[in-house]
């Protein structure tokens, strides 16, 4: 019985890096499309939300919504590193992101029931990236290396959707969460970057939050279903 459930532990561990994986691989074929239509393009703004969430919905519960889906891929590639990376400084990172969107999950589920009570429940859509993500692993520290390649774009794209929300959340409540997630990201971005460099001699990968939401509205295009705003 220990034996059956240490195996399905480390085959979560492992689903949840190969997740993180398949978003560098897909990050990586929306970058090349996006370079090869110019500068132009690349320059316009972007939305503030990935399109997962239904746009006649209230601004505050979009936030919630897409907020929470976005914290928990960031739960779930965390996990893996907690129990897999060989370097200190990633499983103290991974654990501080686990122990702080976990917190604000719960804040966020709360809101939600307290202010939307006839709001729709949430539905994710994981499932198409679990099936993208397995097979992908390779461990060790090339694990590492896409662990910190995804998470800064990943991360940088919370920091714009909170600077959004400080300016057009409907609750101050949120808007203080949203100062939040931009210090407390930004700050793990510029950590992630030093070991990004250190280790590897990478530049930042910032510059693909662009072609990562453009990825994930994709995949909802594709079949994810998306977050009901009505019962």
């Amino acid at each position: 019985m220990a034996s059956t459930k240490g195996k399905t532990v480390k085959r979560r561990r492992r689903i949840g890096l190969g997740i993180a994986l398949a978003v560098i691989v897909a990050v990586g074929l929306v970058v090349g499309a996006a370079l090869a239509t110019g500068g132009e393009e690349r320059a316009e703004a972007q939305p503030p939300f990935m399109g997962v969430t239904d746009p006649k919905a209230p601004y505050d519960l979009r936030f919630i919504d897409e907020m929470i889906m976005h914290h928990q891929g960031a739960i779930m590639s965390s996990a893996g590193m907690i129990g897999d990376s060989r370097r200190p400084e990633l499983r103290d990172l991974a654990r501080r992101i686990q122990a702080s969107q976990k917190r604000q999950i719960q804040q966020m589920e709360t809101w939600r029931k307290q202010w939307y009570p006839g709001a729709g429940a949430s539905m994710m859509g994981m499932g198409g990236m679990n099936m993208m993500g397995r097979g992908a692993m390779r461990g060790g520290d090339h694990t590492d290396r896409m662990f910190l390649r995804m998470m800064i774009p990943h991360h940088q794209l919370a920091v714009e959707r909170g600077q959004d929300a400080l300016e057009n959340a409907e609750h101050n409540e949120l808007r203080g969460l949203a100062r939040v997630i931009v210090d407390e990201q930004s700050a793990e971005i510029e950590e992630m970057e030093r070991y990004l460099k250190a280790w590897y001699g990478d530049a930042s990968t910032r510059d693909l939050a662009g072609p990562m939401r453009d990825m994930m509205g994709g995949m909802h295009g594709m079949g994810m279903p998306q977050r009901s705003p009505t019962g």
